[in-house]
């Protein structure tokens, strides 16, 4: 045999070094890991009811005005934690539902932490990258599995959790515990997967990604971080409207603190619940900012004026405007969103080839005005509830309204800003 004739030998690679491209089978250590997430969802619910039932609890035994036993005490507790998954709570007849957004990302920051741990520090994750040659293999390799499982457990531990307020006073009605008790620790996980995606410190988790990234459509991968700066600036917008209401109505927001007269121990637990919802009065800040306005029973506070109406005695309501009309001209606030809308299009034309086609780039900043009107859809639903029957079966912001004005003035500016770029653009090619 020539040497021509001699077959190619070659080697056989070793077991760290052979591709693996497909998820391994249901053996009895990735039952124990998918055991190990359901356990740890549930232990979630466990910290979180716990750091809710603490300052409860303190509060109960430092109130020497309180006629409330220690289980009622607890069943309180519960039925606040319920109430961050935007669950109604049914007292006297009157079915309740506001989410305290500030504790609702609390409970979002513990589920995080403990996700981190389910799916970036699983015993399958080796220092080599698998090859990824499909969806299955793209799904292992992010731990899929075990944040289904860790999601699955976080809810099922939270309806048995809530089960236990209907014993008391103010029961839990669990269907409407169920969306928010699915998407606080789905939140979670994305949260892990996006920080992952910045850091890539785990090859195997992030090759799932990038198989993952290589299949979103362009648009959307050039529209997600553009979206995220908008947010970030409505966010700050609307800290500091509700940070300027605050300082120019202060006097009355003291005077209805004195007329409570709730005693320093009920002073300091109220200033905490509205703490809880400073995030709520953001998103109203904002909706308002939008021409959407603001409901807090028969009140409604637009642009042009703000109703009459009976407000509950709370005094972060004072800080709301006395019934009658506004000053003219605040419809030009919605500038803001159009100044934001520029900036994401200024983003998108910016991040697009120079060659691109006028709609690529719209259809960017169309898709970037989209996932703001989706984040203002879900944070409105959330921050928004009411007490029902009654004359304030609407505290809050209408979902949908908000959503469609701040959509469309973000997509209106967009728009504007992409054409005169791309404009421009095809200017200066032309002199060339």
């Amino acid at each position: 045999m020539t040497v021509l004739q001699r077959p190619e030998t070659v080697p056989d690679p070793g077991p760290r070094d052979r591709p693996d491209p497909r998820p391994r089978g249901l053996t009895a250590g990735r039952l124990v890991g998918l055991l190990l997430a359901v356990l740890s969802g549930a232990a979630c619910v466990l910290l979180g009811a716990i750091a809710v039932a603490l300052p409860t609890v303190v509060t109960w035994v430092a109130d020497e005005r309180s006629t409330a036993s220690f289980w009622q005490t607890l069943g309180a507790s519960v039925d606040v934690w319920a109430l961050a998954h935007r669950a109604q709570v049914r007292a006297d007849g009157t079915d309740v539902v506001l989410a305290p957004l500030a504790l609702t990302a609390l409970l979002v920051g513990v589920c995080a932490y403990a996700a981190h741990q389910v799916v970036l520090t699983r015993t399958d994750l080796r220092s080599r990258v698998p090859r990824i040659g499909g969806w299955r293999a793209a799904w292992h390799a992010l731990g899929g599995d075990e944040a289904v499982a860790f999601v699955l457990g976080y809810a099922v531990a939270a309806l048995l959790l809530a089960h236990t307020a209907s014993f008391g006073v103010a029961p839990v009605w669990l269907p409407s515990l169920l969306p928010g008790a699915l998407l606080v620790p789905a939140l979670a996980v994305l949260g892990v997967w996006w920080a992952e995606h910045r850091r890539a410190d785990h090859p195997v988790v992030d090759a799932g990604l990038r198989w993952m990234t290589r299949r979103t459509p362009t648009t959307v991968r050039r529209a997600a971080a553009p979206a995220v700066e908008v947010l970030v600036g409505f966010s700050a917008v609307a800290f500091l409207m509700v940070l300027g209401l605050l300082l120019m109505r202060g006097d009355r927001v003291l005077a209805l603190y004195a007329a409570l007269d709730a005693g320093w121990v009920g002073t300091v637990v109220l200033t905490l619940a509205q703490l809880l919802v400073l995030p709520n009065l953001m998103v109203w800040a904002l909706a308002w900012l939008a021409g959407a306005g603001v409901h807090v029973g028969t009140v409604h506070v637009g642009w042009t004026g703000s109703t009459p109406g009976d407000l509950p005695l709370l005094p972060v309501l004072g800080a709301l405007p006395e019934p009658g009309a506004l000053p003219p001209g605040l419809w030009a606030m919605a500038l803001v969103p159009l100044v934001a809308g520029g900036w994401l299009g200024h983003r998108v034309a910016g991040s697009a080839p120079r060659l691109s086609t006028w709609w690529s780039k719209a259809a960017t900043a169309l898709v970037g005005a989209a996932t703001v009107a989706l984040v203002a859809l879900l944070l409105g639903w959330l921050s928004s509830g009411g007490l029902t029957p009654g004359l304030l079966g609407t505290v809050g912001v209408r979902p949908w309204h908000v959503a469609g004005l701040l959509g469309a003035e973000v997509a209106v500016g967009a728009l504007l800003v992409v054409s005169v770029r791309h404009l421009v653009g095809r200017g200066r090619l032309g002199r060339r």
